[in-house]
């Protein structure tokens, strides 16, 4: 894989690396046994990370007592290890579940969010939309060739298909254009987003070609333009502007909502905030998620780290 898919610029000031070897206690010495760069460094540590989680959750699915202290403690031994990140995936699920279109998952990985799902909805509806969950149709929206492989065999009962664009444009167009699919639900990370996006009208475009578009802690400069940084793994990180967003949104009559739970401020420098979004062009749909959503929370609220907050339109945040 070139730089320019990787790291999105040819010439990197920061470089991803993987290090094996042994420290030797006694005689402070330290002896590399194996040394990775680049994508292949990416892939074997992130692949390892996400099946460790993966098996884990496969692990809940045959607990006896399938209760929400039980999930969180699964949950806190996780990569993401707050349990409102798994609910919000799993009341994006809840509202589209009825709706043509495929589910997109913007930095896919080895598409743990399905087995997150499934374990969520044991604790949350006694299991009830386990087959649906397993019927719809996923994109896994990766770069790493392996990632998607491993997601396609970690679940083979599922319908997959996978684009290896390195932008939300370019997966959204993919999707759209050479698939001919309807999107019902995009969905991303923070810092995957943060990979892929490169200005506020890739998130417009990704709202007006789905039913529903939801990101969680999505970085956001109070500034007109982008901001561009590295990130801690070597690969470039953009945050859009907020005004660009709900100006774009607004001009396509798209619904937008902010929840103030879960927010975090300036950690991505002076002016900027995460925030987790959801986006439609139905009132209806963001009603559906926000009342799945809501009801999870009610039922967890005990949990450490939980908390309500309220939805309110976009441009409040401003």
């Amino acid at each position: 894989m070139d730089n320019q898919k990787y790291y999105g610029c040819e010439n990197p000031e920061s470089v991803s690396y993987l290090e094996f070897g042994s420290i030797n206690l006694v005689k402070g010495e330290k002896k590399i046994w194996g040394y990775w760069q680049d994508q292949i460094a990416y892939d074997l540590y992130m692949f390892a990370r996400y099946s460790r989680d993966l098996f884990a959750f496969r692990k809940f699915f045959g607990e006896k007592e399938k209760t929400v202290e039980k999930l969180n403690e699964y949950v806190l031994r996780s990569a993401h290890d707050k349990l409102m990140d798994y609910i919000f995936k799993y009341a994006g699920i809840l509202a589209i579940s009825n709706r043509e279109g495929v589910i997109c998952e913007n930095g896919s990985s080895l598409y743990g969010w399905i087995d997150e799902a499934i374990a969520c909805d044991y604790v949350f509806c006694e299991g009830k939309n386990i087959d649906k969950i397993q019927e719809l149709e996923y994109v896994g929206s990766d770069i790493s060739e392996l990632m998607n492989e491993g997601a396609e065999n970690f679940h083979s009962n599922v319908k997959m298909s996978f684009t290896t664009e390195d932008t939300i444009d370019g997966v959204i167009t993919d999707i759209h254009n050479k698939m001919q699919k309807k999107i019902a639900l995009f969905y991303g990370l923070s810092v995957s987003v943060r990979y892929a996006v490169r200005k506020a009208e890739d998130l417009v475009k990704a709202a007006d070609l789905s039913e529903l578009t939801m990101y969680n802690r999505l970085s956001l400069t109070y500034d007109d333009r982008t901001m561009v940084s590295v990130y801690g793994t070597g690969k470039s990180v953009y945050i859009v502007s907020l005004p660009k967003l709900v100006e774009g949104l607004k001009a396509k009559g798209i619904y937008a909502k902010y929840c103030t739970a879960n927010m975090q401020h300036g950690k991505d420098g002076e002016n900027t905030v995460r925030a987790s979004i959801i986006t439609s062009k139905s009132e209806e749909v963001l009603n559906t998620f926000i009342s799945a959503y809501e009801e999870c929370i009610e039922k967890s609220i005990q949990i450490p780290g939980v908390e309500r907050g309220e939805w309110k339109d976009l441009e409040e945040l401003l």
